[in-house]
């Protein structure tokens, strides 16, 4: 039932594990964060161009009742002497609130500024997020083909022990019979201690790989991994093409062009804090007074306030932004350049591994048949043993190469994928 349970479990695919990967990655999820953060911001940024209404309230307890002293000369015969007469201003307890409807008429663009900066930040959220959703499936995709590059490792390694045992026993035979001597069984056992650890090595290494694989779909790391293989892709297009398409996909262009949009939004901005700020004001203030024949009153008006001069300080900031959005000029003409870069190097990677397939399986062929000639020459007396352990050394090698080669083809062809913006 153990030997059957690996084909009862349906094998996850690449793109399974893309999608778990993305449900589960932190990073990814605090990237996603940021975006809805960025989109929070825009909707603070829009909600400048709206009516503003506030209040204010407050109860206000006096030691003494506040008084107006008048005093009246004396107005002889109505007045014989001078009076001195208290009028209360308010009582010595009351409540106060003043409400205020603000409306913004004038603000020489700083709102629409502002707006702007948020928008194309947002954006450069997005391309953002989409940058590291790629980044994240690539890394996904390194983890399941080094899951299966281990395990396929460790097969190589257990079919050399195999085959070095099966060699072993046929020394004690050859010994047995007086055909060898004892150094050459000696050899063997050697040599079949040494391929033992070796795929004890390599079963480590499946069992950290698979462990590695685990940590990116969020799930226990000794958890069963069974992820299906899949056939060397087909080799991609041109060059020249592919960079191109580069250009237009990739997200990291589009990030840092968003982000200067939004500097040069900040310098606006700051050009506009020197100009007059005209609102519109809307007030209703209520005073708890007995002594007032009209508790409440309505007002309203217009207001501008101007900063003309305000010590370089607007300046200081629209300057900055103005750098702020050269410096992401210059950077997106270098990640144009690296972009161009990455897209070569994948592309020569991606044929040069095509071409160790062919060179590693033709070899793997060639060592097997080597191995199994000369062992049969060994126990036919033929040849001597330690040229059936070059045999064995060659034969694993070949192997080795043969499965390297095949899954760096697989990874090349992604990480190719991943350089022109395609790993969606």
């Amino acid at each position: 039932m153990l030997a059957l349970a690996p084909a009862l479990v349906c094998a996850e695919t690449l793109q399974e594990a893309w999608t778990v990967a993305t449900q589960a990655n932190h990073r990814l999820r605090a990237q996603g964060h940021r975006v809805h953060a960025a989109q929070e911001e825009l909707s603070e940024a829009r909600s400048a161009r709206l009516p503003t209404l506030s209040n204010r309230s407050g109860y206000v307890h006096l030691s003494t009742e506040p008084a107006f002293g008048l005093g009246i000369p004396a107005l002889p015969p109505v007045l014989p002497v001078p009076v001195e007469l208290e009028i209360p201003l308010t009582d010595r307890s009351f409540g106060m609130s003043t409400t205020t409807l603000t409306v913004p008429l004038y603000t020489g663009g700083k709102i629409q500024a502002g707006i702007d900066a948020r928008r194309f930040l947002v954006q450069a959220e997005k391309d953002g997020y989409s940058t590291s959703r790629q980044e994240l499936r690539l890394e996904v995709a390194e983890a399941y083909f080094n899951v299966l590059r281990a395990r396929r490792l460790h097969e190589v390694t257990l079919d050399a022990e195999r085959s070095l045992f099966e060699h072993l026993e046929n020394a004690k035979k050859l010994l047995e019979q007086k055909l060898v001597t004892r150094n050459v069984l000696l050899a063997a056992q050697t040599a079949w201690a040494n391929a033992a650890q070796e795929a004890l090595k390599a079963e480590n290494q499946a069992f950290i790989a698979e462990a590695a694989y685990n940590r990116y779909m969020g799930r226990a790391l000794d958890f069963p991994v069974f992820v299906e293989d899949m056939d060397v892709p087909e080799l991609s297009g041109e060059l020249d093409i592919l960079t191109a398409e580069a250009f237009r996909c990739r997200r990291e262009l589009n990030q840092i062009a968003a982000q200067s949009r939004a500097s040069s939004a900040v310098s606006r901005a700051a050009q506009a804090d020197r100009l007059p700020q005209v609102v519109a004001v809307g007030a209703h203030n209520y005073l708890q007074n007995s002594h007032l024949s009209q508790e409440s009153i309505w007002s309203g008006g217009v207001g501008l306030s101007w900063t003309p001069f305000d010590g370089g300080a607007s300046r200081a900031r629209e300057r900055a932004a103005q750098q702020n959005a050269a410096a992401a000029a210059r950077m997106r003409e270098e990640t144009r350049s690296l972009i161009a870069l990455q897209v070569r190097a994948a592309w020569t990677t991606e044929r040069e591994t095509r071409s160790r397939i062919q060179v590693a399986e033709l070899g793997k062929s060639q060592a097997d048949e080597n191995l199994r000639v000369v062992n049969r020459q060994f126990q036919e007396g033929l040849v001597n043993h330690t040229e059936v352990l070059d045999a064995q050394t060659q034969q694993t090698l070949a192997a080795m190469n043969f499965c390297h080669a095949t899954y760096d083809a697989i990874v090349a062809t992604l990480r190719l994928q991943r350089a022109v913006g395609h790993l969606n």
